[in-house]
């Protein structure tokens, strides 16, 4: 049951020994589970056990702040959405202005078959601040905002990676396509090579201009990845990147970008009490469905933090070539198993490398089995 509560307090005042009493929430707790969208917000509150109000407003923190504090002076707020296209704008604007708020993946919010099969934003918004309230819902890690933006460009970099890749198996496709053949076309493309493609042969003039057009793409998207690696380079070598590019670079498999990418995914380390946590982060650990005696393991996780994750399977690959010590104990493994749940296990030795040269600020020591 709702109670209109806000409009009854706010134009009700008592008089006592002549003199009004205000309205005031000091000492009371709001929860306010906020449904964000682009265009709009639906907001829940709730205190105690009564479902005090709910209602749409502009997708804007301000408003929702002046709006509490018209209709509760003194309360403390706290105000819980979901992850998502907003980032952690509006977490970060409701916490300067006061307000304790937490993001959670929405994956991880209780919901009752009811609920999934009547979801509107009214209900999503009660949902959130009912759990809230219970303390049910697990808040993600708020980066600071400059180390956000580094990661940006280190991802930013990564998706450059796949439009040049992209770019090249276009121009292959295109020529394969046309009976043009590839022997002479190399896994690393030089400025010589594309000359060469320029001056190709083409039977018709419509050929020629469509394989232009697609080496002009890969030009510029190469010269984009070339001057956005320049300047992660240039950033792992400033604070707070330094020192701890330092210790991660120790590692064998982990070069200056792998060690970015690391870095600015992880950015705290000491947020991972434990190596399972920092594996689960990863999405190096099993989804299991267990019912009594019966128990399916269905594989890795698709719960990950797919940058870090890509990251350290090709970081694995490498190392056990370079680590005789990672090499013995991938042998061992693909006894027992495929190569790929060995690279899996490898992965695991190398988070904790990861944790502990980055915690005790030590550089990595070849040979040692752990």
């Amino acid at each position: 049951m709702k109670f209109e509560l806000t409009k009854i307090l706010i134009t009700h005042k008592s008089r006592t020994m002549g003199k009004v009493k205000e309205l005031s929430f000091n000492g009371e707790t709001i929860y306010c589970g906020i449904d964000v969208h682009k265009t709009n917000w639906k907001v829940n509150c709730i205190m105690g056990k009564i479902d005090l109000v709910g209602f749409s407003q502009d997708p804007d923190p301000e408003q929702f702040k002046k709006y509490m504090d018209k209709n509760y002076p003194g309360a403390e707020i706290k105000a819980v959405y979901e992850a998502g296209f907003c980032g952690f704008g509006v977490q970060r604007s409701l916490s300067k202005s006061g307000i304790n708020c937490i993001v959670v993946n929405a994956a991880d919010v209780p919901t009752s078959d009811k609920e999934k099969k009547r979801k509107d934003d009214k209900r999503d918004a009660r949902k959130l601040s009912r759990e809230l309230q219970d303390g049910s819902l697990h808040p993600i890690y708020i980066p600071s905002i400059e180390m956000e933006h580094f990661r940006s460009l280190v991802r930013q970099r990564h998706r450059l990676a796949q439009d040049q890749t992209r770019c090249k198996n276009r121009i292959k496709s295109m020529l394969m396509f046309s009976g043009i053949k590839l022997s002479d076309i190399k896994e690393r493309w030089s400025m010589k090579m594309i000359k060469e493609l320029k001056e190709m042969k083409c039977e018709t003039n419509g050929l020629r201009l469509a394989l232009n057009y697609t080496i002009e793409e890969y030009l510029q998207i190469r010269k984009l990845l070339k001057d956005s690696t320049l300047a992660i380079r240039k950033l792992s070598k400033e604070e707070p990147f330094k020192s701890v590019q330092e210790y991660l670079q120790s590692i064998p498999g982990i070069g200056l970008i792998t060690g970015m990418v690391i870095q600015t995914e992880i950015q705290d380390i000491n947020r991972f009490k434990t190596l399972d946590r920092f594996c689960d982060y990863a999405g190096f650990v099993p989804d299991i469905s267990s019912s009594n005696d019966n128990t399916v393991v269905r594989g890795i996780t698709h719960r990950c933090n797919e940058f870090l994750r890509e990251a350290l399977i090709e970081s694995s690959w490498t190392m056990i070539r370079k680590d005789p010590a990672m090499l013995m104990k991938y042998n061992e493994y693909t006894k027992r198993m495929k190569p790929s749940k060995a690279i899996v296990r490898i992965c695991k030795h190398l988070l904790s490398r990861i944790r502990y040269v980055w915690k005790n600020q030590k550089k990595y020591e070849l040979g040692i089995v752990k």
